[in-house]
């Protein structure tokens, strides 16, 4: 918890058994938070403003993973994560 009394949004990805974890820039009262759906309620004009900027980086998060999922054999979480920063694909090299 920050002075404020809020606590930063943090999101945890896992693919096969590679876990990336970041923060989101979001920070939201604990009282707030509805951690069975992953999203801040109640209804509130920044709730709404924290839930839009969450599931904006969901979708960009999938989007990321459907592009690597076509380019590439071999990924990992963090590989989606550079992806979705923008990073440029790490070359991988290979003997013939």
């Amino acid at each position: 918890m920050n002075k404020q009394g809020l606590c930063p949004i943090r999101c945890r990805m896992t693919y096969t058994s590679s876990r990336k974890e970041f923060a989101t820039g979001n920070f939201i009262s604990p009282d707030d938070w509805n951690s069975d759906k992953q999203r801040a309620t109640p209804s509130s004009e920044k709730n709404i403003q924290t839930n839009t900027q969450l599931s904006l980086i969901e979708t960009k998060l999938n989007q990321a993973f459907l592009f690597l999922q076509v380019q590439e054999e071999d990924l990992s979480a963090q590989d989606i994560y550079d992806q979705y920063l923008g990073v440029p694909a790490k070359i991988k090299n290979t003997v013939l």
